[in-house]
């Protein structure tokens, strides 16, 4: 059975040369640093994690702190807030994010020590000596992780580095000590050409030896944006077994902070998973160990807080996190991101169903039409408060590229641009990426094109390697002309879909099930008269039946919440919404064998 100390060998590569000068430092030896105006300064690749920045740091006793009293945030105020310190490229995040004391605040000598320096990822981050994990070992007590207090309970949460090749036996040996079992990962292995964390987990169905413990992953479920795996430890010695879920969120941008209302999905799956019951800590790390990981904790011990108090806050929990362990929450972007994902709780609290429940729900309210309708309005109009509402500088791209035959403009932030070189054509399409349930570019939807921009439609399908488009209407047959080039299936419906003809229903239930039913690794394109009609109302179908699949259970007001922020006009009508249920109704009720809905 193979080592896990000893795989994947290639994949780290720790620069020791970073750690030759501060070997023969005594455990003491700070560098001096002179106290400059609060900012933020990129450092050494093996000083500070390459996508985040820090303050520069100051000796033990020297840091910066203000004295000034944060007020709390009033929660119905929380947009408001918000709008206010984003103004002037977020001048007030800014100065908020300076106010708080940040630095080496307390000793770290153990850290310092010469013979665990190369147990730190970063020379700039250890952990202080009066809150971290002591390992229970003959060897050495050290792991660069410290505990970090909940609102009201300590050491609800355990914040530690990604693990380096040379510390994944006493990474594995703290998650057995500490009886964890749920390990919040919020880097990738790889970023770029960066290694940000050793792979401390065997691949699916493989088991490895770790010091002494074997470990194997059982369970591994690809979403959107993250991955949860399941993994076994049996203790070798005493043959005990536990079981480990590890949440490894996967769509942190190298720069910049993941998109708030994905966060905050994330952080709802891993609650609805938590065992309640038991006082074991949560084990959060990233690559430094501080800054994604310090924004993930602060949602999460904020979240029920916000959604129960009439007032929370915010830089106040920062600085608790921060006396247990040196800059938690990095730059002033994460800061602003605790603030974006916790308005998105506000905003709409996350609601999921199990598979029976949600039909039971279903059917009892089928039965009675109107209170069914007053239910699916209540839920409507909410999305309809809460719907992203962009402005004109959110679609500069559209601007400059004037398109007749759509006024729903596409998103600067989510348009797609077409590579393939035609003369006179230039790289702009009303297209955006939209995600299902497992893919987080799963969708193209467009408009049908003019008969002058049609070349564009063909450049859009061969440029994205896609093999199937969906038109939500049907097609004229035209003749084409010219050598094929590319093939891909059409599918459509047999007649014109309006959202209140019954008929609609099981023509959506033919086009989903025909598209789910075929292999194809590139995106779908979905297609309607202006880009928006009837396609909201498919992807999310596709996606509740992909979360149905996987995980049993269904939430049809954040599926379509999430498309929304990528196109607002997407299930944007009340008919709609209530045919998403009707199609899932229908879906559940008689599945999809033996009909033919759709022509191909």
């Amino acid at each position: 059975m193979p080592d896990l100390t000893n795989m994947n060998q290639n994949v780290e590569r720790e620069n020791q040369d970073g750690f030759s000068s501060s070997l023969k430092a005594s455990s003491r030896h700070v560098r001096e640093l002179e106290k400059k105006t609060i900012q933020s300064i990129e450092l050494k690749n093996d000083d500070i994690d390459i996508d985040e920045k820090i303050h520069e740091e100051n000796p033990y006793g020297d840091f910066y702190e203000n004295n000034e009293t944060l007020s709390d945030i009033v929660v119905s105020n929380f947009e408001k807030i918000i709008k206010e310190k984003s103004k002037n490229d977020d001048d007030g995040f800014k100065k908020e994010y300076a106010t708080l004391a940040y630095g080496e605040r307390y000793p770290c000598v153990i850290g310092k020590l010469p013979e665990n320096l190369t147990k730190n990822r970063f020379k700039t981050t250890s952990p202080y000596d009066h809150s971290r994990v002591q390992l229970k070992k003959k060897q050495s007590d050290y792991v660069n992780a410290n505990y970090i207090d909940g609102l009201k309970e300590d050491n609800v949460y355990i914040a530690t580095q990604g693990p380096k090749q040379n510390t994944v036996a006493d990474f594995w040996c703290m998650v057995w000590q500490e009886h964890i079992e749920q390990i919040i990962m919020l880097t990738n292995v790889m970023e770029g050409n960066t290694a940000k964390c050793f792979q401390y987990w065997p691949a699916l169905e493989t088991s490895v030896d770790c010091d002494s413990f074997t470990l194997n992953t059982t369970d591994e479920r690809h979403y959107a944006y993250y991955v949860i795996r399941k993994l076994k430890m049996i203790h070798k010695k005493d043959k005990k077994c536990r079981t480990v879920n590890q949440y490894h969120y996967t769509a942190w941008p190298d720069h910049g902070i993941p998109e708030p209302l994905c966060l905050l999905l994330f952080n709802n799956h891993v609650t609805r998973t938590k065992n309640a019951t038991q006082k074991i800590p949560v084990l959060v790390h990233c690559s430094a160990g501080i800054g994604r990981t310090g924004t993930y904790i602060a949602i999460d011990a904020l979240y029920e807080e916000c959604k129960q108090k009439k007032r929370i806050n915010i830089a106040e929990y920062v600085e608790k996190m921060r006396e247990k362990r040196m800059n938690m929450v990095q730059t002033y972007e994460q800061y602003k991101a605790i603030f974006l994902t916790l308005h998105e709780a506000i905003k709409a609290p996350v609601a999921v169903y199990d598979t029976t429940e949600f039909l039971s729900k279903l059917k009892t309210t089928h039965k009675d039409k109107p209170t069914n309708v007053s239910l699916l309005r209540k839920d409507f109009k909410r999305l309809v408060s809460i719907c992203p509402k962009y402005t004109e500088k959110d679609y500069k791209m559209a601007a400059q590229h004037k398109d007749i035959s759509s006024t729903i403009k596409p998103h600067d932030k989510y348009v797609l641009f077409l590579t393939s070189y035609v003369p006179k054509r230039g790289t702009y399409i009303n297209a955006i990426s939209l995600p299902s349930f497992t893919n987080p570019t799963a969708f193209i939807v467009t408009h049908y094109q003019t008969t002058d921009n049609a070349v564009d439609f063909l450049r859009l399908i061969t440029d994205h390697d896609s093999k199937i488009v969906v038109s939500m209407e049907p097609l004229s047959s035209a003749e084409s002309n010219g050598d094929q080039t590319w093939s891909a299936d059409l599918v459509e419906p047999i007649f014109s879909l309006d959202p209140g003809d019954p008929r609609a229903i099981s023509q959506i239930v033919g086009l989903v099930s025909f598209v789910q039913n075929t292999e194809t690794e590139g995106p779908i394109i979905v297609i309607s008269r202006d880009g928006a009609a009837l396609c909201g109302v498919f992807c999310a179908v596709y996606n509740l039946i992909q979360q149905m699949t996987m995980d049993e259970e269904i939430d049809v007001f954040s599926v379509v919440r999430l498309l929304q922020t990528r196109r607002p006009e997407l299930c944007s009508t009340m008919e709609e919404y209530i045919l998403i249920h009707d199609v899932l109704m229908e879906f559940l009720r008689s599945g999809t064998e033996g009909h033919v809905y759709y022509n191909q």
